[in-house]
């Protein structure tokens, strides 16, 4: 992989400036946050990612005209000769409390072409999040946003030489993170880049449909500049990259909540599942503390035995597998060796699919919603018409490693990586 540092366009590193201006990324915002972060700061980035709301769909040429005239006003800057940006994040674990940093880097990476598997996806992507960003990205002509892979640093050679590199600005987010941003040129530390990290095939952790939107960008620019000879601005992408072993890398579990479910059929789908599991019903009543106590014990439970959450308006059920191959006999042939063994996976296709005959297609998302918090699950099944709540425990990084590598998309919604890195630390716009 061609991994190359940039003149890179950012803030300037100015510790309550950065506190203001940037944001979480594109795919992360509703209509009240999206008002919220335009009001904190008339430079906050969302200005140059997002319109006015999630339904504004002819925003484009206006938030590149933004993103550009900033770097041409001295709002973003530019850096004179090529650097890596290398980025901490110091949280606390929503569901264990621990304090974690995770360090990682941005530079750019040289798109592979299509049929060359050298970045390996692991979800499913939606043809309209595609078409969004490619709108954006042609009026932009470049990235505005990073993509999140992920490497290998077994040996933990790059975290110890970033580990030496002293914080250019510290500040605190919206989620009250400590980050920490850098610019460096280091020979050694670009040098053990392309070493290290360069060999290697990268697994997409965020920005599966940012990612194949730089290569349909490509494609786009192909076509229009036949003749052009040699990489070209658009034959690379922004990339921030961290590594799979790094302690800071952590995977939260994305819920689901179903509507449309009758307690017939709730009653229907327990006496089938008792088949292949244990359950049993817990005497406390149904709030949000309760499912978040709930979905913490899944999250830190170190058995080998795997078990679900699954709620319903007045009740909470914790269902524990007791024989797995009945369970896997369920799974028809096409599902791939690599993912049999996902909770994941039976959700959605055991669950789902046979049990409840809940269909998840691309445009008719209108049953099941994606949440992360027992409270959101609580609010959801009391006001806002879910009749049911599955609780799952979050894929592991060598799950996500071993589907991606065998050339397999999980579930939409299979991983959350957490935290989000931010955006508005750098941009790459082509000249």
């Amino acid at each position: 992989m061609d991994i190359e540092a940039f003149q890179v366009i950012h803030y300037p590193l100015i510790s309550d400036l950065l506190q203001r201006v940037v944001c979480p990324p594109y795919d992360k915002f509703n209509n009240e946050q999206i008002q919220s972060f335009r009001q904190q700061d008339p430079h906050n980035y969302v200005w140059a990612i997002l319109g006015e709301s999630l339904e504004d769909h002819d925003y484009y040429s206006e938030a590149a005209k933004t993103l550009r005239s900033w770097a041409e006003d001295g709002t973003l800057v530019q850096e004179e000769s090529p650097k890596v940006l290398i980025y901490r994040q110091m949280y606390k674990s929503p569901l264990t409390g621990e304090e974690k940093t995770r360090t990682g880097f941005y530079a750019l990476l040289k798109l592979p072409e299509p049929e060359d598997n050298a970045v390996l996806p692991h979800e499913r992507t939606f043809s309209e999040h595609k078409a969004d960003r490619l709108k954006l990205y042609t009026e932009v002509r470049g990235t505005p946003e990073a993509i999140f892979v992920l490497y290998s640093d077994a040996k933990g050679e790059l975290g110890k030489l970033f580990a030496d590199v002293s914080p250019g600005v510290t500040f605190h987010d919206f989620h009250g993170h400590q980050n920490e941003v850098a610019l460096v040129d280091s020979p050694e530390i670009l040098e053990a880049i392309k070493r290290i990290v360069s060999p290697q095939k990268l697994l997409i952790a965020d920005g599966h449909h940012r990612f194949e939107t730089g290569q349909n960008f490509r494609a786009q620019c192909r076509a229009e500049n036949p003749d052009a000879v040699g990489p070209q601005p658009y034959d690379y992408i922004l990339v921030y990259f961290a590594a799979l072993e790094d302690p800071g890398v952590e995977i939260l579990p994305t819920h689901r909540m179903v509507k449309g479910i009758s307690d017939a059929e709730v009653e229907e789908f327990l006496s089938r599942a008792q088949d292949f599991f244990e359950i049993d019903e817990a005497g406390t009543e149904v709030t949000g503390d309760a499912i978040q106590d709930k979905v913490i014990e899944i999250h830190q439970d170190s058995s080998e035995t795997e078990f679900f959450g699954f709620v319903t308006r007045d009740k909470i059920y914790t269902l524990r597998l007791r024989n797995e191959e009945k369970l896997q006999s369920l799974l028809s042939s096409d599902v791939e060796p690599s993912i049999r063994e996902l909770p994941v996976v039976w959700l959605h296709r055991i669950f789902f699919d046979q049990l409840l005959k809940v269909t998840v297609e691309e445009g008719a998302p209108d049953r099941i919603a994606y949440v992360r918090t027992g409270h959101e699950i609580h609010a959801g099944l009391s006001r806002l018409g879910y009749d049911v709540a599955f609780l799952l425990r979050g894929t592991h990084p060598d799950e996500v490693k071993k589907s991606a590598e065998a050339g397999v998309r999980m579930p939409q919604k299979s991983t959350d990586f957490f935290p989000k890195i931010l955006s508005g630390l750098a941009a790459y716009l082509h000249p």
